[in-house]
């Protein structure tokens, strides 16, 4: 079942919309879940939410694969291009948008771990440890989950790093700023497609800077699983598609300790 839900972020000093996936028994079933915390939570469940009137399909594609866990995707904002601040981890320019974006992805994860999860762990029936507690996101929200799993794995365990917006010196950021704070065990889903871009180049280019990142992390001890799609685009539709491998990927795990 869908959940829709406004909760005040006090960081943004606004309401927001949380949408939320749950098994259809979950008041019933006497179970607790592991939870899924996603970026752009409008475009996961339903078309008639997702701003380009096709969303992932989530909740078909999770009953499909036979596993259960919930899902919980704050929506971004929909001002300007504020989701480029909210989704950012540092302060950055971008000729493609012609502008300079504060970086509010802080105040953005600080929402999440002191607002939401504590909200969402008291309500439902969650598994609250950083093992059943994961977070994921495309393009911005990639990058987003990536900065996730490494500034903030005391709560989460993986991360779903789906086409993440990487721009050319994003990648030197992210290994200089970041690593040395995740924790282990931690595993890193890393996804591209090599039809996102505007030609080979680009995929040439989001493929070294993605490895880069990946390379440091493996350093580290961190467990990193990669999906290159020969055609791949940057769209929910091809989101939708890669549901069944990383919903696998989530439940590697706990599948082989079995």
């Amino acid at each position: 079942m869908i959940l829709k839900f406004e909760m005040w972020i006090p960081q943004f000093r606004q309401n927001r919309r949380v949408h939320m996936y749950l098994p259809d028994d979950y008041k019933t079933a006497n179970k607790k879940y592991p939870v899924l915390y996603m970026f752009d939570g409008h475009n996961l469940f339903e078309d008639s939410s997702a701003t380009y009137g096709k969303s992932w399909n989530l909740p078909n594609k999770i009953k499909e694969s036979g596993k259960e866990l919930i899902v919980v995707g704050l929506e971004c904002s929909h001002n300007g291009n504020d989701r480029l601040s909210e989704y950012a981890p540092f302060t950055y320019a971008d000729s493609d948008y012609d502008g300079v974006f504060e970086g509010r992805g802080k105040d953005t994860m600080d929402f999440f771990v002191k607002s939401l999860k504590p909200y969402i762990d008291g309500l439902f029936p969650t598994k609250t440890d950083r093992e059943n507690t994961w977070i994921g996101g495309s393009s911005c929200g990639g990058t987003m989950a990536l900065y996730g799993i490494e500034n903030y794995s005391d709560y989460f365990s993986k991360a779903l790093v789906i086409s993440p917006y990487i721009r050319p010196f994003y990648d030197h950021m992210l290994i200089q700023t970041w690593h040395a704070k995740i924790k282990k065990p931690s595993s890193v889903y890393f996804s591209w497609g090599a039809l996102e871009g505007s030609g080979k180049h680009a995929f040439i280019q989001e493929t070294i800077m993605v490895t880069n990142i990946a390379n440091s992390l493996l350093d580290k001890g961190i467990e990193i699983h990669f999906n290159v799609k020969e055609e791949g685009q940057h769209c929910e539709a091809a989101w939708e598609q890669e549901a069944p491998e990383f919903i696998k990927f989530l439940f590697k795990e706990k599948e082989t300790s079995v």
